[in-house]
């Protein structure tokens, strides 16, 4: 068994997006599918995703404690219910990140100290893409229930370890409006993603 599990967060309002990003389609297939396929290929079985119920063999629906509070709140979701002692974090919108650099983001974490691992790109942390670990759940109830209840409040108060991606960043950030996803479909095309 691995020490790992994993939460997709797929709890946005998509507004900028205008339709359900993680059944967006790449190369004919539903964001969120080509993310769990990703996370099964790292060996994680244990695999959740927060804030929409999508009807996969493969992972389970994790309702948020917190409700309406972002992204901590289905990171917090995930780190109550996970089997493993450490946790993915992965957004819905974010299917081209390469399975290496998801393999990478483990390794790194298993060398570190400290309770998280997350990418960076271009010297800005991403938070969403990255390793946290299930030890974290009291302090982010914490944060959940006081006055900045964001992903960042976490990671400075944790701690945590960067890991620089030097690919094209649209890969880790993900799609957000319909002219990012216009150029990540083109970029999966031209790069056989």
């Amino acid at each position: 068994m691995t020490d790992y599990s994993a939460i997709i967060l797929a709890g946005g309002k998509s507004s900028r997006m205008g339709k359900k990003k993680a059944l967006l389609l790449m190369e004919g297939k539903p964001f969120i599918e080509i993310i769990i396929d990703k996370l099964i290929d790292t060996g994680v079985r244990d695999i959740m995703i927060s804030g929409y119920e999508y009807n996969d063999e493969r992972s389970k629906y994790v309702e948020d404690i917190f409700a309406d509070k972002g992204p901590l709140s289905g990171i917090h979701a995930g780190l109550l219910r996970a089997s493993g002692r450490h946790v993915i974090v992965l957004a819905e919108d974010a299917p081209l990140i390469p399975l290496d650099f998801i393999k990478l983001l483990m390794n790194e974490h298993k060398k570190s100290t400290v309770p998280i691992t997350v990418a960076s790109c271009s010297g800005r942390i991403q938070q969403l893409a990255g390793i946290y670990d299930k030890s974290l759940a009291g302090l982010c109830e914490e944060i959940l229930n006081g006055k900045k209840p964001t992903v960042m409040a976490l990671i400075e108060r944790a701690g945590f370890c960067e890991v620089p991606y030097t690919g094209n960043e649209m890969e880790i950030k993900g799609f957000n409006t319909p002219e990012e996803y216009r150029r990540g479909r083109e970029l999966c095309q031209k790069e056989n993603i």
